[in-house]
């Protein structure tokens, strides 16, 4: 099976409106889904939110009919995170049996929803290749969680003759709302950590690349791919979505205490098995074939996550530009 780009016969039309779209949001309890979710009603949008508590399939198996009656279907459900993955195969296995069985169930209707897939572009990509990966890099994960989201790409994209869908690999998201989760989340740790007194705590090597973006990026992303898709414009298999920004894992550090008021400790230990490498990702297909830039720069984007924590006013958006 062949993850490349395929080429694009149908023009992206300029205009687009959520104002008429029917959405199903599978994750909308998650700090992604529920953003998402909030978006798009907030913009005219038909959405229905499926939680872990909702079932998504009737008694005669078939999806639930709000799934069905969706123009487009976004798939951010997941039980696992990078350090849960490793230590919990029985979860890996529901996540992919779950999904297998849906765009199964979906490859049978006669009209299927438009699949976006929300995935890992930071775990997934060969560490040997050059940075920025892009989505023509050589995909070889290196921890059981970028295997799990290669996966659930690859149960996508073997249907596509029947269930049209994309899956986007997002880069480290980060911003107000995100839960703690072991290996997930260093900026919502750190801010964690600051708000109650307690030490910072890095792992690994401060020079280690990654990519960071602000939740309100990849909503926007979300939803530009979904409104594409369901459209009929021709798109890829995969789209990265970043900020196509490196930045080092230290010098992330820097901005995190800057922004914190007061003194901060900082604590320094040794990297675990399932941090991943540098990975920065090239994110220029996403603005050729969806329209689709980043806009929030990093400080605007802690600043933001901070004092949403704080319960504080926020500042004054003067340090958001493009990236």
């Amino acid at each position: 099976m062949d993850l490349s780009v395929r080429d694009l016969s149908l023009p992206v039309p300029d205009r687009l409106s959520t104002s008429r779209l029917r959405a199903a949001v599978i994750g909308s309890y998650g700090f992604i889904g529920a953003q998402l979710h909030a978006k798009l009603a907030m913009a005219g949008a038909a959405v229905t939110g499926f939680t872990r508590q909702d079932p998504i399939f009737g008694p005669d198996g078939r999806p639930h009919e709000k799934l069905l009656a969706a123009d487009v279907l976004f798939y951010l459900a997941t039980s696992v995170s990078p350090g849960t993955a490793e230590q919990r195969p029985d979860l890996v296995a529901s996540d992919q049996e779950l999904f297998a069985t849906l765009v199964d169930r979906l490859a049978e209707e006669v009209r299927p929803p438009f699949v976006v897939l929300a995935g890992t572009g930071g775990y997934v990509y060969d560490p040997a290749s050059p940075l920025p990966f892009g989505e023509e890099s050589p995909v070889a994960p290196r921890t059981a969680y970028g295997r799990a989201k290669i996966d659930l790409e690859r149960a996508l994209a073997d249907r596509a003759a029947k269930v049209p869908g994309i899956s986007l690999r997002l880069s480290t998201v980060y911003g107000p709302g995100q839960r703690l989760r072991t290996g997930q989340g260093v900026i919502a740790h750190w801010f964690t950590a600051a708000a109650s007194g307690r030490p910072l705590r890095l792992f690994g090597d401060p020079a280690t690349l990654r990519d960071y973006v602000y939740i309100d990026d990849v909503v926007a992303a979300l939803a530009r791919v979904g409104e594409v898709g369901r459209s009929g414009a021709e798109l890829p298999e995969v789209i990265n979505i970043g900020s196509g920004r490196p930045t080092q894992l230290g010098e992330l550090l820097d901005l995190v205490v800057a922004t914190v008021p007061g003194p901060v400790e900082v604590e320094r230990l040794p990297g675990r098995g399932f941090d991943h490498y540098d990975a920065v990702l090239d994110i220029q297909l996403a603005a050729e074939v969806v329209g689709w830039r980043p806009e929030t720069s990093l400080p605007a984007g802690l600043a933001k996550t901070w004092w949403a924590l704080s319960a504080d006013e926020p500042p004054a958006p003067t340090n958001v530009e493009g990236q």
